[in-house]
């Protein structure tokens, strides 16, 4: 009986443990994606002061075309770009964290316009971000053509 009721206490000990560990994930997740939702808002608004914010110094972002960017090398190209951005969503989003790394997959969907053409685009992404003194920032991102 007494094996049984601590065979009990233990399983309720080793949930409660695990109920913690799903709040303190669900409260990173949660501000992984509020970065990820800043960067698309960034991106809509072409807002260096985001950008800066957003991607870590060291960041390695790559295009579904495969060019390789890093930060001071992305923000030039998108505030240089003549497209408008007509609109950009982010859908199928799935975030993994994992201590001070996230992982975040999406698919990126947007239309935009330039010379007065209208084009689409849907592409796959691959986000890696690292949480640096206590803020997100975007480490490295991978787009592919689906």
């Amino acid at each position: 009986m007494l094996a049984r009721f601590l065979s009990l206490l233990l399983v309720s000990l080793t949930l409660l443990a695990g109920a913690q560990t799903v709040s303190a994930q669900s409260a990173d997740e949660a501000a992984v994606s509020q970065a990820v939702e800043a960067l698309r808002k960034a991106a809509i608004a072409k807002d260096r002061a985001q950008f800066e914010a957003l991607l870590s110094d060291n960041v390695s972002y790559g295009h579904s075309a495969g060019r390789i960017e890093n930060k001071a090398e992305f923000i030039k190209a998108a505030l240089a770009s003549k497209a408008v951005l007509k609109s950009l969503t982010f859908t199928e989003q799935k975030t993994q964290v994992t201590g001070n790394n996230a992982i975040v997959r999406f698919m990126y969907n947007s239309e935009s316009e330039l010379d007065g053409k209208t084009s689409t685009t849907k592409i796959g992404v691959l986000t890696v971000w690292q949480k640096e003194q206590g803020a997100w920032k975007l480490y490295a991102r991978q787009a592919y053509r689906l």
